[in-house]
């Protein structure tokens, strides 16, 4: 998706605003709508980077980023209070910063990160029914001074995707579990064939199968299912 959006108009802010959430809505998948956030929010912004990061129990992820960033994602956490992303995620205060945004104090650096270098620092909390539950960041190579609008504007956008963001994650979180429930399945009805066939204690079934995974570098569901397989085709 590519948006040409004229830099900080507060119509097109608006137009921005609509197009972020009907995004958002309009996707189940929590990479796909995070990622699409930060490709529009670093348009309107004209930033050099946009991170967005979740809050997981005493933790702050990044999860999404406007430049690729595939092998960091995940990597890069930071406890709440921590850095300026977990005091912004603690504190429930939006932070700007003008120049030299590395030598803050509150400032935690990452050396597999470039924008560590950037100047310019915007951070405010992504907030759901009164609690954080991320953060946007926004970075300029560059000195640049925040205006209140801009502010305003992020924090506004932040507010507004909460609520999306977090059914969002409790789709993801969901989906997960079915996705181990299932497989538990699999393995287990896997072992019972085993059980039947060879004479094995279930211990023994379970350490041939992870054997097996090993062996044949495949997932255990994936041997699990193939026991299925060959069981139900000499039925």
């Amino acid at each position: 998706m590519s948006i040409k959006i004229k830099p900080l108009n507060l119509e097109n802010n608006l137009e921005v605003l609509l197009e972020i959430i009907e995004t958002a809505s309009n996707h189940f998948e929590l990479k796909e709508i995070l990622s699409k956030i930060v490709k529009i929010i670093g348009q309107i912004a004209k930033a050099d980077s946009c991170f967005i990061y979740l809050i997981s129990g005493e933790e702050v992820i990044l999860k999404a980023s406007q430049n690729p960033h595939h092998s960091n994602l995940a990597k890069i956490k930071m406890k709440l209070g921590e850095g300026i992303t977990g005091w912004v995620a603690e504190t429930k205060k939006s932070v700007a910063i003008s120049k030299k945004a590395y030598q803050d104090k509150r400032f935690k650096l990452f050396s597999n990160l470039p924008e560590d270098e950037f100047e310019a620092f915007l951070s405010v909390p992504i907030i759901f029914r009164q609690k954080v539950i991320g953060v946007i960041n926004v970075q300029h190579r560059k000195p640049r001074k925040y205006l209140k609008k801009e502010i305003n504007f992020l924090e506004t956008v932040a507010k507004q995707i909460g609520g999306i963001l977090e059914v969002a994650r409790l789709i993801s979180e969901t989906n997960v579990l079915k996705e181990a429930l299932e497989t538990q399945k699999l393995i287990n009805k896997a072992k019972a064939i085993l059980l039947r066939a060879g004479g094995l204690s279930e211990d023994q079934a379970h350490r041939l199968l992870v054997k097996k995974s090993m062996d044949k570098r495949k997932s255990i569901k994936e041997v699990a299912e193939a026991i299925i397989l060959a069981h139900e085709l000499t039925e």
